[in-house]
């Protein structure tokens, strides 16, 4: 597949190596050699303080105990996240104690960059990030998601020794978390960006919306008015606006008629009215609904032909309820039930009553 794997830390590939080898081993071992076909009891115990030992080796690897004090390190920059790290390996060369390089080369002030598959795999993780970044906060722009992408990396990186020890020594000292801090930051730019971001003069913009957005007929009405209203803004402009029906439980053709326009709304005015038909027919029905959707909103000045909002704001909107539900009442019903009369009085040895009921429509 192409796919490759590399050894991350190799002490504990060695330990577990090692001890997976053994186990293989000394089940041979027990099984064929010392006792064929038979556990004794010794080999037993000692097979269960192997388990101690397996883990104290373990730990001794982890904290890098005995023999790795020994062991020389270098270090290397990473050139995107600004952090050092410790590599185990040959002793370092051209490192001082004061810091100070020699025989080596720097590159724009930085140390020599890591290898080309290191860069592409960070590069590929930050880029990952952001994607996820995004599909969780779309609203965000570019500047925003790069943030909170390298606030992620941050938190989530593999930290050295000294990280550890000067957050310890900033929580003593009262100082505070580092990444709370980088956080709180964060939400005070994001904070102060809302403010300053002027808010939209509300009282120089028309809103266009049904009123009311919810209406009801009869299914032998005929038709249905509808009424469009216009609120705030220059009243001097002309506004055209699109209107559409759209099915409900109600299908167009056979419960309303289908229907698609536009609304001006000429200067000076505040609402106009437009009709829907509605089709009545003998079969009874459930009441039913459907929606009367407007768009496309278009101002434009005396004499001037229609075009697009404007900037720094828009002249119109759409606002809420753009939407409008008509509910037709079917008129089909089987009729009203009523008894013929509200008293009647019988022998109670009449054995059988009978009961008149009435309908009427």
């Amino acid at each position: 597949d192409g796919e490759t794997r590399k050894i991350k830390h190799l002490r504990v590939f060695f330990v577990t190596a090692a001890w997976s080898i053994f186990a293989y081993i000394w089940l041979y071992m027990i099984l064929a050699v010392f006792s064929p076909g038979v556990v004794q009891v010794w080999e037993g115990l000692l097979t269960l303080f192997f388990f101690p030992v397996c883990v104290i080796l373990a730990w001794i690897a982890d904290r890098r105990l005995l023999f790795y004090k020994y062991m020389h390190k270098k270090y290397r920059t990473d050139k995107h996240r600004g952090i050092i790290i410790e590599t185990e390996g040959d002793h370092p060369k051209g490192i001082e104690m004061d810091g100070k390089m020699m025989n080596s080369h720097f590159l724009d002030g930085n140390l020599v960059p890591t290898e080309g598959k290191e860069v592409d795999e960070s590069r590929k993780e930050m880029i990952r990030i952001l994607k996820d970044l995004k599909q969780k906060h779309p609203e965000k722009d570019l500047d925003q998601l790069v943030e909170m992408a390298n606030y992620y990396a941050l938190s989530h990186q593999q930290k050295s020794r000294a990280f550890y020890r000067i957050q310890a020594t900033r929580m003593m000292t009262g100082a505070g978390n580092i990444l709370k801090k980088h956080a709180a930051e964060q939400a005070k730019r994001s904070t102060s960006l809302h403010e300053v971001r002027p808010e939209e003069p509300e009282e120089f913009i028309s809103k266009i919306y049904f009123d009311p957005c919810s209406y009801q007929c009869l299914e032998n009405c005929g038709a249905v008015l509808l009424t469009v209203v216009r609120k705030g803004g220059d009243m001097s402009k002309i506004i055209y606006v699109d209107y559409k029906t759209e099915d409900g439980s109600a299908n167009a053709g056979a419960d309303y008629e289908f229907t698609e326009g536009t609304v001006v709304l000429k200067s000076g005015e505040t609402q106009k009215e437009f009709c829907i038909g509605i089709i009545d027919d003998d079969i009874f029905e459930e009441d039913e609904h459907f929606f009367v959707r407007l768009s496309n909103l278009r101002v434009v000045e005396a004499d001037e032909p229609p075009e697009l909002n404007n900037l720094p704001y828009p002249k119109a909107i759409l606002a809420s309820p753009s939407v409008a539900t008509v509910t037709i009442l079917d008129d089909d019903h089987a009729g009203i039930f009523t008894f013929e009369c509200d008293v009647i009085h019988v022998s109670e040895s009449i054995g059988v009553m009978e009961v008149k009921v009435l309908r009427t429509s």
